[in-house]
């Protein structure tokens, strides 16, 4: 039997969340990836590790036997880790790096086999925030850099646009809507789910719902995408979502996006301006910048 480490990682963060989401995110995975890999595991194992319901994710009693073992899996992996890197004549790095999006949409991959080939040194450690969230992290030193929506203006902040993004208004696949309407007062009337007050999209809102938002139905609110798309898909209501993370989710029939209206805002990557003096974190720093700058030269013009 062969039995692979990431299945095992899923499994492990399941269990110990009790809510695909959260173990996902932790991983900086998708929950479809996450659910994928404990289908997998059920199917090799032939065992039910998990029961399923509206308040989440439950070990069954074959997953309470497998949690003990999966641990110590973990933690041996941890052991051969430390005890390679003592063996290492060149000192390790750690930088901690905040994602505000899915690490498919920041090209987390890319970066990984990147660095592998020109920072082998260096370790990272990745961190699921929010925009606001990573500003504020990166500014008390909690996080060494970071990705962010909008547009941020701080002398303390070393700031790198790295792409225009769009963001567009996603809906319930079952609303009956094709297009919004196109007065301000039909569309208060349908039910928002709001970004986060400290959310860069929070602004977006006046422009979607005109100078009266805050008078428009406010089903909930979110602090991340995957919880925004999550809400909509169960019918919750209305939100705004980055445009690509948008289209993945509506190729699975999952949410509907609207073309209208047009909302830009940027993606960029920030650290602190002393700490890029650090030559471990700017040459992190620039190898990010270097790599989106090669991406959008080789793009189809």
């Amino acid at each position: 039997m062969n039995i692979k480490l990431d299945r095992l990682k899923s499994f492990l963060l399941v269990a110990e969340e009790s809510n695909l989401t959260r173990a996902a995110a932790r991983r900086h995975s998708t929950p479809s990836a996450v659910s994928e890999h404990l289908r997998q595991l059920e199917e090799e194992f032939q065992v039910l590790l998990f029961d399923r319901s509206k308040q989440g994710m439950s070990l069954t009693a074959a997953g309470e036997r497998l949690l003990m073992p999966v641990r110590q899996v973990f933690t041996a992996v941890e052991d051969v880790r430390n005890t390679a890197l003592s063996m290492r004549s060149v000192p390790q790095a750690t930088l901690r790096l905040g994602l505000n999006s899915p690490p498919e949409y920041l090209r987390v991959d890319e970066l990984l086999r990147r660095k592998t080939t020109a920072l082998p040194h260096l370790n990272l450690e990745m961190k699921t925030r929010s925009s606001n969230q990573v500003i504020e992290q990166v500014l008390s030193e909690e996080l060494d850099l970071g990705y962010v929506y909008g547009n941020w203006n701080d002398p303390r902040l070393r700031i790198a646009p790295l792409k225009p993004v769009r963001v567009s208004v996603v809906g319930p696949a079952d609303a009956g809507i094709d297009i919004l309407p196109d007065d301000f007062d039909s569309r208060r009337r349908l039910p928002w789910v709001w970004p986060n007050r400290d959310c860069p999209f929070f602004d977006f809102m006046s422009d979607v719902l005109g100078p009266q938002a805050s008078l428009a139905e406010a089903a909930t609110s979110s602090d991340d995408e995957y919880s925004t798309v999550v809400m909509v898909k169960s019918g919750m209501g209305f939100g705004l979502v980055e445009r690509e993370f948008a289209l993945q989710s509506q190729n699975r029939g999952a949410i509907r996006l609207f073309d209208q209206p047009e909302l830009m805002t940027d993606l960029s990557l920030v650290c602190g301006v002393r700490s890029y003096e650090r030559a471990e974190l700017r040459a992190l720093f620039d190898l990010i910048v270097g790599e989106w700058k090669q991406g959008q030269a080789v793009m189809p013009g």
